[in-house]
């Protein structure tokens, strides 16, 4: 009986396993190549995901918002009852305007003393906001 081993050579062999070797070691780079492709995207993708959904800080002069009121409603002359409407209304509209300034924008808002470094002020829109609603309510 022959065996059929004895139809290859050694040098016939020997190409094979290091032809072998050569496509094992190109397909675990490939793979390995592909693993870090997929890790490098899914970092990106979180970092701008959080980069987007993170809210910036603004800043709100309130009490300055509060005095400007009060000085202008002083000036009225209004008759107590007349003063606790407005000042229903003032905070109603400040209140709104707010909560929609930020719902909007995606920030968080701070009051001006709170507020340790430069932020951006969103005073001048909330207050034009007030006023378009103070308006629209007499």
């Amino acid at each position: 009986m022959k065996k059929q081993d004895d139809n290859y050579s050694t040098q016939t062999v020997r190409d094979g396993v290091t032809l072998t070797a050569r496509l094992q070691s190109w397909g675990l780079l490939v793979l390995l190549l592909g693993m870090l492709a997929a890790v490098v995207a899914m970092v990106a993708v979180s970092i701008i995901t959080v980069h987007l959904s993170t809210p910036r800080i603004v800043s709100f002069d309130m009490k300055g918002t509060m005095d400007m009121f009060i000085q202008q409603t002083l000036q009225q002359k209004l008759t107590e009852d007349q003063s606790k409407v407005l000042m229903q209304r003032f905070n109603t509209a400040l209140t709104d305007s707010l909560t929609a300034w930020q719902a909007e924008h995606n920030v968080v808002i701070l009051v001006a003393p709170a507020v340790v470094s430069t932020q951006p002020d969103i005073t001048g829109d909330i207050r034009s906001d007030i006023a378009q609603k103070m308006k629209g309510g007499q």
